[in-house]
């Protein structure tokens, strides 16, 4: 484990460590003493600094720790893929390492997905549970229609071997000024944080790694969770969604959804949030709120 100079630092937008696992070095953001571990995942196209104005205000009473997942920003290449299984063993081990043994688990897009993983292959490890935006990868892949895949189609772009990788290289910052065009707009995402995403996602290596995350949820992730749903695994923790109320959910029925994919339907809560798909960075005071609240009503079940 090392702690990174200033210089790194300021290049690395607010990375302060970063710990050698088995397989891949992940740098993280860590702030706050709090006896409970919180960890925060992002999703694509971001880095841990998403989480930039969710962490001060969690820290208040835990330990808030927001990783680069495997081949993303900061953090290294990894020799075994970037399937969600695999990523969520880096989170398991991150944690040990760090010395703990759980951690409630706060998940954006991809870093949803890992999560959803996590919970599932290391169900003691994961106190409590918060999806971000997302609906079960199972379900996504067998609902899509022309309205869907249209609203979709990065997912079947990114998975073009190669051709993804040497069309988006080649203006990396007008591809997510795509995406991010609306947050921008509004002032969600400032220019420094833009500047720092097109940064991480300019290194072609961890562009195709990010790419790659996407290729596993077509193969390798979706055979685990179609496997997994089948012979009745189902998530254990207290579970809060909570999605965009401009975004692409709105007119789903998100918690129901998730109620199937949870061993106690009454442990699933959730609502939409002001703003679109990038909850931590749209609804930010939204967010905090409502896992405070939901931790709180978790502890009092559990200890009563």
């Amino acid at each position: 484990m090392k702690r990174l100079n200033g210089k790194e630092r300021k290049m690395r937008r607010d990375i302060v460590e970063s710990i050698s696992l088995d397989d891949v070095e992940l740098a993280y953001r860590i702030v706050g003493d709090g006896p409970q571990l919180v960890v925060l995942l992002h999703g694509w196209p971001q880095t841990g600094a998403c989480w930039r104005h969710v962490m001060e205000p969690l820290s208040r009473s835990h330990t808030v720790i927001a990783p680069d997942l495997r081949g993303y920003g900061a953090s290294g290449l990894a020799g075994s893929g970037y399937g969600k299984r695999a990523t969520a063993a880096d989170l398991s081990s991150l944690i040990h390492r760090l010395g703990y043994e759980s951690a409630v688990v706060i998940g954006h897009d991809r870093g949803a997905r890992v999560a959803h993983r996590w919970a599932l292959d290391h169900p003691s490890e994961v106190d409590a549970l918060v999806l971000l935006d997302i609906l079960p990868t199972r379900v996504v892949m067998r609902s899509y229609d022309r309205d869907s895949a249209s609203a979709m189609w990065h997912w079947f772009f990114h998975r073009q071997s190669d051709l993804a990788e040497e069309l988006i290289s080649g203006n990396v910052e007008a591809y997510l000024r795509y995406f991010f065009d609306r947050v921008l707009g509004s002032g969600a995402v400032d220019s420094e944080t833009f500047e720092h995403y097109v940064a991480a996602f300019s290194d072609r290596r961890h562009l195709r790694a990010s790419l790659e995350d996407y290729r596993a949820g077509f193969t390798t992730d979706l055979e685990l969770d179609e496997a997994d749903h089948e012979r009745g695994l189902r998530l254990q923790p207290p579970l809060l969604v909570l999605w965009g109320a401009e975004g692409g959910l709105a007119q789903s029925d998100v918690v129901r959804i998730w109620q199937d994919h949870h061993a106690d339907p009454t442990a699933v809560s959730g609502g939409a949030v002001p703003g679109g798909h990038y909850v931590p960075e749209e609804a930010p005071w939204e967010v905090v709120h409502a896992v405070e609240s939901f931790l709180d009503v978790a502890h009092t079940q559990v200890h009563g």
